[in-house]
């Protein structure tokens, strides 16, 4: 982007050339010696001499009222700050899910693609991994090296952990990644099957934690209503499938969501929990602040030194080799 810093000094130009041109009609010049003496004849060399600098001093005025104008070429840049969001998702890695009413595998399987593309679209936000079965397991700090997030959630796996459902341990060691945090906002996105039936923490004192540290809790429950088939290693017949019955406790996971100022999701098919994290993704936004700025390269400087460089030589020219004698 040209333009000038000045523009108000070009309306000089006019001004300048109009009392140049006065100057020059009321020049009053009978006589004029050249060193090259009878080069050109009186009256017309003489008429095309003036012309001559005349045109100088034309082309120096312009240079310098351009000079003064301060021509220059304007680069905008745009620097984005972003104040990123901590999220922390805690993952129920129980026997039960493993239950297969969520095709084309079970429900961690679904669990850890669609976790997974929420974490692609979350590249402002620092994000954690917590793992919980009958205990709870930091699989990954708060980082902002998502590839290192999405490498250790495809690692996770049921057996990691001794059965059972720690939902208030799961939820407290969620908490705990986020405790030191300096987030504008801070997020547990909690993801579970079952009841809580295990750990020193209950649900309560997990979910009065969180309204402590000003932790928002979205908990999501997992599992089509009503019984559904879970495989099971049979030490003598081998892999087989018996059936399981829901056991959900919506009720507390609606009440974590609510009093923590967040909001209850159930998932009864991968296609519903593909929705439930795009929802949330819409719900967190990371806040963003646009600064834009412009750098600017002068060109004044040649208008300057070649307009100064021919005002000298028209003042040399009309005070040496062409002096005027009344």
């Amino acid at each position: 982007m040209f333009r000038f810093a000045h523009p108000l000094f070009l309306l000089l130009t006019p001004l300048l050339l109009f009392l140049l041109y006065f100057r020059w009609r009321r020049s009053d010049t009978p006589l004029k010696f050249s060193s090259f003496q009878n080069f050109i004849k009186p009256g017309k060399g003489r008429l095309r001499i003036d012309k001559v600098l005349l045109l100088i001093e034309i082309v120096a005025i312009f240079l310098l009222v351009t000079a003064l104008a301060r021509p220059r070429k304007g680069l905008t840049k745009t620097e984005i700050t972003s104040y990123g969001i901590d999220i922390v998702i805690a993952l129920d890695i129980s026997g039960s899910m493993k239950a297969i009413d969520f095709k084309p595998k079970n429900r961690l399987y679904v669990a850890k693609e669609e976790a997974e593309d929420f974490i692609n679209n979350r590249k402002m936000d620092r994000i954690g991994l917590v793992l919980f079965a009958r205990y709870a397991y930091t699989q990954c700090p708060l980082t902002t090296d998502h590839g290192v997030v999405i490498d250790l959630l495809r690692k996770a796996n049921i057996g990691m952990l001794e059965d059972g459902t720690a939902i208030g341990l799961g939820l407290a060691q969620s908490c705990d990644r986020l405790k030191d945090s300096k987030a504008k906002s801070k997020v547990v996105i909690l993801l579970t099957d079952g009841r809580n039936n295990a750990g020193e923490i209950d649900p309560e004192t997990a979910t009065n934690v969180a309204k402590a540290l000003s932790v928002k809790v979205y908990t999501i429950g997992a599992g089509k209503p009503g019984e559904t088939m879970i495989p099971v290693d049979h030490p003598i017949w081998g892999k087989k499938y018996v059936k399981i019955k829901e056991d959900l406790d919506e009720e507390l996971l609606g009440k974590i969501a609510e009093e923590t100022g967040g909001m209850y999701f159930r998932a009864k098919d991968p296609e519903g929990l593909a929705t439930i994290f795009k929802t949330i993704n819409r719900m967190e936004k990371a806040e963003l602040k646009v600064h834009k700025y412009t750098n600017y390269r002068e060109f004044f400087r040649p208008f300057l030194i070649l307009g100064l460089f021919l005002l000298a030589v028209g003042m040399f020219l009309s005070n040496t080799r062409f002096l005027k004698f009344p």
